[in-house]
């Protein structure tokens, strides 16, 4: 690294922890929590090879504030390796974690740099801002939060904010639902401030947003997505990673992809079938999907996701697959209707 030429690998919404097991043992059926913490072993090891500068975790390292012991020591045990490897690892702590990481002994190391509260941490030609996620009304908080990290920061420097929030126009989910005038998110009018570049986990689909500074010039605000999809809604959606390189106070970016098991959805609620036909239509339904799918079963009756229910219970589907029945909260709300 020179002063002049940085490279940056960014990443967000690790959700270490979501569907693992109490073990680290694999276990008969298969869990979803050796998938995201795979993926984020394998965007270290890329930082590690390509020898970044830095690395920017944008929040939600966890699934939630408390997960497993052995989990938190093998997700700062990769951190160790980077910040031994002499990269400067920043965290955010996002909502997922209640704005804290689980104490470690890690986290200590010199490398090693935390926004636990808002503040700027500063290098050889470059500032790094940030704060964590805020829960209450962030929209008339930040103006101050940008106006005291502001003061941490020089015109000649390339300085970069990091949040874990969504921004005006930011869209998630297959439906492109989009944030605006929320009090949960920031007014993209109070962005950039004094930063060249604005980086954010929370939303889980990488995208771009710009905002105009007072210079004329439209400061990129990237959002790297999460490594995993957690939910259905993200069907769809490329998970991955972004690397940066900045000269001076210009820079470009690449988003680079992360393998994700297939998604697929059944919806049987506008299909009649009865209890027989059942099995017949699923494995004629599944027949072409990929051997680690993983598949969610929609219905709205009460027969059918009972039978499926059972069908799961007596090994049906295939062990190396998640499947997942939604429904039956629908049942219990009309039950009390």
């Amino acid at each position: 690294m020179s002063a002049d030429n940085i490279s940056i690998l960014l990443l967000s919404d690790t959700h270490i922890g979501f569907d693992h097991p109490l073990t680290n043992k694999p276990s008969k059926k298969r869990r979803r929590g050796f998938d995201f913490l795979n993926n984020f072993k394998l965007v270290v090891n890329r930082a590690l090879e390509l020898k970044v500068d830095y690395v920017i975790h944008c929040g939600d390292v966890f699934e939630k504030a408390s997960v497993p012991t052995f989990l938190v020591d093998q997700t700062y045990a990769e951190f160790l390796r980077l910040a031994n490897a002499e990269i400067q690892i920043l965290i955010v702590p996002g909502n997922h974690e209640r704005s804290a990481l689980p104490p470690s002994l890690f986290l200590n190391h010199p490398n090693i740099h935390i926004f636990d509260v808002a503040r700027t941490y500063s290098f050889a030609k470059l500032s790094i801002s940030g704060f964590p996620y805020y829960k209450g009304d962030i929209r008339s908080k930040f103006p101050s939060i940008r106006t005291k990290l502001g003061k941490n920061v020089s015109k000649s420097d390339f300085n970069i904010l990091c949040v874990h929030h969504a921004i005006d126009g930011v869209k998630a989910g297959h439906h492109f639902f989009e944030f605006r005038n929320r009090k949960d998110t920031l007014n993209i009018k109070d962005l950039p401030g004094d930063f060249d570049i604005v980086l954010s986990g929370h939303i889980h689909k990488h995208q771009i947003l710009e905002a105009p500074s007072k210079a004329g010039k439209n400061v990129p605000i990237i959002y790297s997505g999460s490594t995993e999809k957690t939910m259905f809604d993200e069907i769809n959606e490329t998970k991955g990673y972004h690397i940066l390189n900045i000269e001076c106070k210009t820079f470009t970016h690449e988003f680079l992809p992360l393998r994700t098991r297939p998604m697929y959805q059944i919806d049987l609620r506008n299909i009649s079938l009865t209890i027989e036909q059942l099995a017949e239509f699923l494995s004629i339904r599944m027949k072409t999907f990929e051997s680690d799918a993983i598949v969610q079963i929609n219905s709205d009756e009460k027969d059918i996701l009972y039978e499926l229910s059972k069908l799961k219970t007596k090994g049906f589907f295939n062990d190396s697959m998640n499947i997942t029945l939604s429904g039956f909260s629908s049942l219990h709300r009309r039950g009390q209707d």
